[in-house]
C-alpha cells in the first residue's frame, strides 16, 4: 500500500502488529494508566491526579476501562462529584476515607479536567495517524465539556485590615502569629504562594529572592522565573522564620506544604474571629497586592502588575519574545504598595 511504501522496517512491524491487534478490542485500565501519569507529575499535581482517579473509581465502583469513559458517564461523574461526601486522600486508590465537609465547586472542574488530561494523553500515546492506527478514534471531550471556573469574586481585603495585622502581629502567639506573619510575608513578596514559601531553597542574593513559581512553571516559556527585592519591613518579619536547608524554616515544622497550608489558614481564621472580620484566606494576600497597586492612589501600570504576579498577558505575548522583564520597575511598584502602611 501507499502507506507502507514510505515506512522503514520498524514502522512496518508496528503496522502489522497494530493490524493484528485490531482483531481484538483495545483495552486500557484507565485508573492504572492515570496513576502512571501521576507518578511523573510534580507533588501537588500528583496529589490532585490521585484524588481525581480515586473519585472516578468510587463513581464506577471499580477501576474502569478507557472504553467506559464516555460522554454519558462523564456527565454522570460530574453530578457524582457534586453530591459525594468529601474524602481524605490516600496514596492507594481504594483506601481514601470519608471525612466531614463537602467538596468545593472547584473539585468538579479539577477532577473532570484531570480525567480529560489522562484521556487525551492516552489518545496521543496509543493512536498513530501516520500509520492509520486509531485505537481511540473518538475524542469524547469534543462533546463533553469540562465546566469552566466562574470568575472569582474579589478576594482582596481592605488596606485597613493589613494595617491591623501589622499592628497586632507581635502580640500574637502560635498558629495565629504564624498565619498573620506568613500572610504579610506573601503580601510583601508580591503574592508568593504557600508552596513556594515552603520549598524555596536558594538564599537571597543582594537582598533579592529568586525562585520559579510552582503553579505556572510548566506553562510559561520563562518557567515563571521570579526575582523579588526584599524590602526592609518584610525582611524584619522573615528573620523569625529563617531556615537551614531552605530559605524559610517551615519544612522543619511541617512535613508537607499541605500541613503548612492548613496551619496558616487556621491561624488566619483565629485572627479573623478575634477581630470580628469577614472570612478570607491566605490567598487574599495575592489578590490584595494588585488591587492596591492599581488603586487610584498608586495607579501602577497594568503591565508592571502583570509582571509582578507572573501572569500571562496574551496581548503582550509577542513583546515577551523580544523583551526582558525590567525588575527594577516591578520592585519600585512593590515598594510603593508597601509604603502605604506604617510598619513601625
Amino acid at each position: 500500500t501507499r502507506a507502507t511504501d514510505a515506512m522503514n522496517i520498524d514502522e512496518v512491524v508496528r503496522y502489522i502488529e497494530a493490524r493484528l491487534a485490531e482483531l481484538e478490542e483495545f483495552r486500557l485500565n484507565f485508573a492504572s494508566y492515570g496513576m502512571q501519569l501521576a507518578g511523573k507529575k510534580k507533588p501537588a499535581t500528583m496529589y490532585n491526579y490521585k484524588a481525581a482517579i480515586a473519585c472516578l473509581c468510587r463513581f464506577f465502583g471499580y477501576e474502569p476501562d478507557i472504553s467506559e469513559i464516555t460522554v454519558r458517564t462523564m456527565r454522570s461523574f460530574e453530578e457524582f462529584i457534586k453530591t459525594e461526601a468529601k474524602h481524605a486522600h490516600s496514596p492507594k486508590i481504594h483506601q481514601s476515607k470519608e471525612v466531614k465537609g463537602k467538596k468545593s465547586e472547584r473539585s468538579v472542574i479539577k477532577y473532570t479536567g484531570i480525567v480529560r488530561a489522562i484521556y487525551k494523553e492516552a489518545r496521543r500515546e496509543f493512536n498513530d495517524p501516520d500509520l492509520d492506527i486509531m485505537r481511540l478514534p473518538v475524542d469524547i471531550f469534543e462533546y463533553y465539556k469540562v465546566p469552566r471556573q466562574k470568575p472569582s469574586a474579589h478576594r482582596d481585603i481592605p488596606a485597613e485590615w493589613v494595617q491591623m495585622m501589622i499592628d497586632q502581629r507581635k502580640e500574637l502567639q502560635g498558629v495565629e502569629r504564624l498565619g498573620v506573619d506568613v500572610f504579610l510575608i506573601s503580601f510583601g513578596l508580591m503574592g508568593i504562594n504557600l508552596v513556594d514559601l515552603f520549598n524555596v531553597a536558594e538564599n537571597p542574593k543582594d537582598g533579592v529572592l529568586h525562585y520559579f513559581r510552582t503553579k505556572t512553571m510548566d506553562s510559561k516559556d520563562d518557567r515563571a522565573e521570579m526575582f523579588v527585592r526584599i524590602e526592609p519591613c518584610i525582611s524584619d518579619i522573615m528573620k523569625d522564620y529563617l531556615g537551614k536547608d531552605r530559605v524559610f524554616s517551615f519544612n522543619q515544622r511541617y512535613a508537607r506544604d499541605y500541613g503548612f497550608n492548613v496551619a496558616v489558614n487556621n491561624g488566619l481564621k483565629a485572627w479573623i474571629e478575634r477581630n470580628n472580620l469577614k472570612h478570607f484566606t491566605f490567598y487574599s494576600a495575592r489578590h490584595t497586592w494588585p488591587t492596591l497597586a492599581a488603586s487610584k492612589r498608586l495607579q501602577i501600570d497594568s503591565a508592571v502588575i502583570t509582571e509582578a504576579l507572573s501572569h500571562s498577558d496574551q496581548s503582550r505575548r509577542m513583546d515577551k519574545v523580544y523583551t526582558r522583564t525590567d525588575w527594577e520597575r516591578v520592585w519600585d511598584a512593590n515598594a510603593k504598595v508597601l509604603g502605604l502602611f506604617d510598619w513601625k
